[in-house]
């Protein structure tokens, strides 16, 4: 009987062994790190140990956050989770109390592990003069080369890192493979209905001149091809958009943190001061006037403003992200809601200024940087980086953008990536977790996305098509690099600038006077501010 008993026992051993063998074999594929030995230990390219047993809480803190999503939950943050042995704590922010909870935090010595800080040079010199952000070490890059390489494309991080002496943050890139570009040029373009455009007869093109586009406005303001009578909005913007709409492509050092300049005269000037933001603010104000904008369009909270174009169907332009990605939720909410198709109802285009020529502020390739408590420990912070590096190596950002390899996507037999995913989502459709924190973990998404097969071709071409007639019709003046001179200038002047342009121009186009004086007006209040820190840029650069 003992001997019919082990033998029953050795069987459902074996039996147990082949099932759990077999669904291994049946599962997907999730990339590996190099030397991955499983969640307790693993090794770096250079053969370096590394001890992963003991388990770290990663409190991160972020916008984009959605509340409602368990980021430790689905399968694709398990895998990191079993990979790094750690689990999230996220915290999150809105853009309305972003800067002012990261200051908080920052200044009180209370910041969480990971803060992601929406960079304002002047903070960023305050909080590294007084040691309240970590101080990587010296030789970083050697342990950490695809975290390097991303500092490297960012220009900003390794600018800020010679200039103090020290790396104190990393800039996340938009770009790092697929930039489309030389120069870094704004994602953000205008989309119109080309329904409404087609039925009132105006001629669509890629770019238009502002006047053009208040002509478009004028037009189904007057014959309401949507028919949606009073609830008509010719142009959907909220004031910080319309401010970057009618102001920014007109007059060039407009943009933030990147309003002063050297002109041809050799002297330094403050952007808002010129006569092009005169030129762009007039045609702002005309189209209030009219009634081209929404009567309250300074009240619009959240994203109001946008979804009046492709949820409530009642604007006939809005500016927004032109990017694949962008293109498709377009599509699948404009069918979903308004019972039309990108095709048939989506015009997207870009903006110039009356000679049309393209204006776009100086920018450098990255979008929010990562801060480190001082608090969180060297072991804590390595743990960190090495996930930052997986995730920024070629097979990391597969893995972010398309999900597993052998469920979810997968190589033809010419080498081509094939998605398994339905046609229109990725992988932060079907992982909630992806977004924000995998999905910006430090290279961003713009990259990957001009070459994503789960976007359309004909949208991933547009996009890189637009990206390349904008470039072309900038010149060096009108969409120029990065003065690092007056970007870098650290005074006490200077950094206690602070600026909300989209409200203070909605001011005072709304405010019933005109509006060049009103504009005079504004420039004095500031003057105080101002000059003082034009008269530093006169005296110490060269």
């Amino acid at each position: 009987m003992k001997n019919i008993l082990k033998r029953v026992i050795a069987f459902a051993i074996i039996l147990v062994m082949v099932l759990s063998m077999s669904a291994c074999g049946q599962k997907s594929t999730p990339p590996k790190t190099s030397g991955d030995t499983g969640s307790s230990s693993g090794s770096s390219d250079s053969g370096q140990s590394k001890d992963y047993s003991e388990h770290y809480v990663f409190t991160i803190a972020s916008v984009q956050v959605n509340e409602a999503v368990d980021y430790n939950g689905d399968e694709f943050s398990k895998w990191w989770q079993e990979q790094f042995n750690f689990e999230w704590n996220v915290i999150a922010m809105n853009f309305d109390n972003w800067h002012e909870k990261v200051r908080i935090w920052i200044s009180s010595g209370d910041m969480p592990d990971i803060t992601i800080f929406d960079y304002k040079h002047g903070e960023m010199m305050n909080y590294i003069q007084q040691g309240l952000v970590y101080r990587f070490p010296d030789n970083w890059k050697e342990r950490w080369p695809n975290v390097a390489r991303a500092q490297e494309l960012s220009e900003l991080g390794d600018v800020v890192a010679e200039h103090v002496g020290g790396t104190y943050f990393l800039a996340r890139p938009n770009f790092a493979n697929n930039k489309p570009t030389k120069k870094m040029i704004t994602n953000m373009i205008v989309y119109l209905r080309k329904d409404w455009a087609q039925a009132v007869g105006f001629e669509l093109k890629d770019h238009y001149t502002i006047e053009e586009l208040l002509t478009y406005a004028r037009l189904i303001k007057e014959k309401d091809p949507g028919n949606v009578g009073n609830r008509l909005v010719p142009i959907g913007v909220n004031a910080s958009n319309a401010f970057t709409l009618f102001v920014r492509t007109c007059s060039t050092y407009t943009g933030p943190d990147t309003y002063f300049y050297k002109g041809k005269d050799g002297d330094y000037h403050w952007g808002l001061a010129d006569e092009n933001t005169l030129k762009g603010l007039k045609y702002y104000k005309k189209a209030y006037d009219e009634g081209l904008l929404h009567p309250e369009f300074y009240s619009y909270s959240g994203s109001q403003d946008i979804e009046d174009f492709y949820v409530a169907g009642v604007s006939g332009a809005m500016w927004y992200q032109g990017m694949a990605r962008y293109m498709e939720m377009l599509d699948a909410n404009m069918r979903e809601n308004l019972g039309v198709s990108f095709e048939e109802a989506v015009w997207p285009c870009f903006i110039t200024d009356d000679e049309g020529v393209f204006r776009n502020y100086p920018m450098t390739n990255f979008w929010g940087t990562i801060l480190f408590s001082p608090n969180m420990g060297t072991k804590k912070w390595e743990r960190y980086m090495d996930m930052l590096d997986y995730s920024a190596s070629d097979e990391g950002q597969l893995f972010i953008r398309l999900g597993f390899k052998g469920t979810d996507w997968d190589y033809d037999e010419n080498g081509n990536i094939v998605s398994y995913l339905p046609a229109g989502t990725d992988a932060r459709n079907k992982y909630p977790s992806i977004y924000p924190i995998y999905h910006q973990l430090i290279v961003l998404s713009d990259d990957f996305s001009l070459i994503n097969p789960n976007y359309r071709k004909e949208f991933r071409d547009k996009v890189i098509d637009l990206y390349k007639q904008r470039e072309k019709l900038s010149t060096d003046e009108s969409a120029p690099s990065m003065d690092w001179n007056i970007y870098l200038y650290d005074s006490e002047a200077k950094n206690a600038l602070s600026f909300d342009f989209g409200n203070d121009f909605a001011t005072l186009v709304v405010s019933g006077e005109d509006i060049e004086t009103a504009w005079r007006k504004w420039l004095d209040s500031y003057s105080y501010m101002i000059d003082p820190v034009l008269e530093e840029f006169r005296t110490n650069l060269k």
